[in-house]
């Protein structure tokens, strides 16, 4: 059955007390929800509000809404370069307001060479104001995949990094099979009218590594675009691997490097990187899978993410300053307001500046557990011939953990919120920072780390969202009724794993306690439920409303 919708304003201002709402709502109109696919919102500026979804075949639909949340558009987006009615085929890898327009970034393989379109829209009727193709990989083969398997090559990429200061923005283009290693990368940089700026292969510092591996970007206005890579020589060599900091300045023609003596292996690693102006600092949060034996007498083998975060000089590319993400406040907070044995198992999901210069990092525990089924293929019975087969996989999310660190790295303080969600299928790592940049793909068997959207009934409902206004930080999540109702040391509350008994938790931090209401005030009876899709959410600074 459809559920109905509304586009929801939250401003958010302190109120009342704790258990009563505590922020202003304000409604747009109902409607039908929409089928499955990309739902995502943007509020721009001039204080409208861009309503996007999409399906696997039919396009772009746009719905503009005013000031006053009143629906004065709708648009069904048709384009001339890439073929709409094969959006299972795209990706989503950026959804931002540049020069006061809504713009999309969508990569499309045509004729299997990846392709990157930018389509500029019309910021009060979402028509669609210009197209352009950015550029393409190489078409690619069945080697691909042998290359990635035995030869230590990465999957090929299109990333679109925007500052975060600016509408200044970069277009990368990683080709992990190219054969010449001077030209495995491509980066791009624009200023906020869309003009080039800069134009450079990325080059292996000396040509002395033959494998590179993108990391991070950040742009930092119309001056200079800032790259992190990991360069390796798989097993061919004993020319130890390293992490490289690199630089483009606008009017140069090639990168300037600094390899970075980490004693940790970055083979395997996510990143998120920040420029924070007011120290004038270079931040990377970085998530390196590694693997420990812990078993004196086995040769068992643990696998677990790193999680470290670098600071940079931007002029130098010195590493200023270097410590691993522990969460020790997140632990010590749980410890004396939950359980005197709690022990946090978070994941660093996305990393926020402040500003005051204090940075957040936004954790959350997740599980994967795959699903096995017992096939019996003996017509002669189960006694015979027994298989367990991998049928699929859950993703159970824990609780959330919010760290607040200096801007040297130290943790000032920490929260813990219990909670309990069952996902299907597999979340990708630094899910939170994706979906702020409306990063969206469909799953399929070559793109497994989108495979938590396979399931559209719950997936994009689930984890939570993090809103740093500047009267106050929130949490927002679905839960059920009883388990709100419940202290955040009781075990005994229930695992999330269908949205529609659900209504949204909103945490107001306070240092050092929290307060806790239901966001759209308390519901009346325990079977009405009213909660929020996480991943279309948006929130503006200029105007103070989370979307």
């Amino acid at each position: 059955m459809k559920k109905t919708l509304f586009i929801i304003a939250a401003i958010l201002l302190y109120m009342a007390p704790l258990m009563a709402q505590q922020v202003g709502i304000e409604k747009s109109a109902e409607f039908d929800e929409p089928d499955y696919g990309w739902n995502k919102l943007l509020q721009l500026k001039n204080g409208n509000t861009f309503f996007f979804h999409s399906t696997k075949k039919d396009g772009i639909e746009v719905v503009v809404y005013n000031k006053q949340r009143k629906q004065i558009a709708t648009k069904t987006l048709e384009s001339r370069l890439w073929d709409v009615s094969k959006m299972k085929n795209a990706k989503i890898v950026g959804l931002y307001e540049i020069n006061g327009e809504p713009v999309i970034f969508v990569v499309q393989a045509e004729e299997r060479a990846p392709t990157l379109y930018r389509m500029r829209i019309n910021a009060n009727n979402g028509a669609i104001v210009k197209e352009d193709d950015l550029g393409h990989l190489p078409k690619t083969t069945g080697w691909e995949s042998y290359a990635m398997t035995f030869g230590h090559a990465d999957a090929s990429d299109i990333i679109v990094e925007k500052d975060q200061q600016s509408d200044c923005y970069a277009a990368i283009f990683f080709n992990g099979l190219a054969h010449d290693r001077s030209e495995r990368i491509k980066v791009v940089h624009y200023d906020g009218t869309h003009k080039i700026l800069s134009n450079a292969f990325y080059e292996s510092p000396n040509g002395q590594f033959k494998y590179l591996r993108y990391i991070g970007a950040v742009v930092d206005g119309n001056k200079r675009v800032f790259l992190t890579t990991y360069g390796h020589n798989g097993n061919s060599s004993d020319i130890a691997s390293r992490v490289i900091v690199s630089k483009l300045n606008v009017g140069d023609s090639g990168f300037v490097h600094r390899l970075l003596d980490f004693s940790e292996d970055f083979d395997d690693t996510k990143s998120v990187m920040l420029y924070n102006h007011s120290n004038n600092k270079l931040q990377l949060m970085t998530l390196s899978l590694t693997k420990s034996k812990h078993h004196l007498f086995t040769e068992k083998v643990t696998k677990y993410y790193l999680s470290l975060i670098s600071y940079l000089d931007p002029e130098t590319l010195n590493l200023l300053d270097l410590k691993q993400l522990s969460g020790g406040k997140i632990n010590a907070y749980g410890i004396q307001n939950i359980d005197k044995n709690y022990e946090y198992n978070g994941i660093p999901q996305h990393m926020i500046i402040n500003k005051d210069n204090t940075t957040t990092i936004l954790s959350e525990e997740i599980r994967e557990v795959t699903i096995k089924k017992q096939w019996n293929s003996s017509p002669m019975g189960p006694q015979y011939h027994n298989n367990m087969h991998n049928v699929g996989q859950k993703t159970y999310l824990g609780p959330i953990g919010i760290s607040e660190l200096s801007d040297t790295g130290a943790e000032l303080r920490g929260y813990a919120i219990s909670k309990k969600q069952q996902a299907e299928g597999q979340f990708p790592m630094l899910y939170i920072s994706e979906r702020s940049k409306g990063i969206f793909a469909y799953p399929s068997k070559k793109s497994p780390s989108y495979s938590h959207l396979m399931n559209s009934n719950v997936n994009q409902f689930l984890s939570y969202d993090y809103i740093n206004a500047p009267n106050g930080r929130y949490v927002i999540f679905n839960d059920l009724p009883g388990n709100t109702d419940k202290e955040e040391d009781d075990d005994s509350r229930k695992t999330v794993t269908s949205v529609s008994a659900t209504n949204t938790i909103c945490y107001k931090l306070n240092d050092p306690k929290m307060d806790k209401f239901y966001l759209f005030g308390e519901p009346d009876g325990k079977k009405e439920s009213t909660f929020c899709y996480i991943e279309s959410s948006d929130y503006t600074t200029i105007r103070n409303f989370f979307a």
